[in-house]
């Protein structure tokens, strides 16, 4: 069975010096960031602690102004996403009508202004305003189908047309005499 292995018969096991050394090193740095974590603890509570007095004399001020800060990160934030979910969509409008990828020199504009726009122009979207990068595409459940082994041929190329023939130019109509 492959569930259960049998013990092998060894003498008990010792543990060699290096895994030693690195759990008495391991216990050693936990041990400093406890009580690292534990003094910046202490710390903020006493700075809470002493500057309460101030948030409540304040309050009247700070209130407003951290309501007024948070909302304009949110519209910040927001006016990001909307504007790149814009030229997204802006240029998979231009994908899907030209059938061609948006010229070389907007691409590279995109990819300062849209990091996830990378190399297909944002066609495939992007992630403004902070969002994550989009996944990459799953593979598809079934493979494509395979090309057929020769390819259509080609309608037979039209000859350019003649351009129609001009009339003949006409001689410059004289002015007429003025009358005097």
């Amino acid at each position: 069975m492959g569930i259960i292995r049998k013990k092998k018969d060894k003498k008990s096991r010792r543990p060699s010096f290096k895994s030693v050394l690195t759990s008495i090193l391991a216990t050693q740095a936990a041990i400093f960031l406890l009580l690292l974590a534990g003094v910046s603890l202490a710390g903020t509570a006493a700075a809470f602690i002493a500057t309460m007095p101030l948030f409540v004399v304040f309050s009247p001020v700070l209130v407003p102004a951290g309501i007024t800060i948070g909302l304009l990160t949110t519209g910040l934030a927001a006016s990001g996403g909307v504007g790149a979910t814009a030229v997204t969509i802006i240029l998979w409008l231009y994908k899907r009508a030209t059938g061609k990828e948006p010229p070389k020199a907007l691409s590279k504009i995109l990819k300062k202004i849209i990091p996830a726009a990378g190399g297909g122009g944002g066609g495939g979207g992007g992630g403004g305003g902070g969002a994550a990068a989009p996944p990459a595409a799953a593979p598809a459940a079934k493979p494509a189908a395979k090309p057929p082994a020769k390819p259509a041929a080609k309608p037979p190329a039209k000859p350019p047309a003649k351009p129609p023939a001009k009339p003949p130019a006409k001689p410059p109509a004289k002015p007429a005499a003025p009358h005097i």
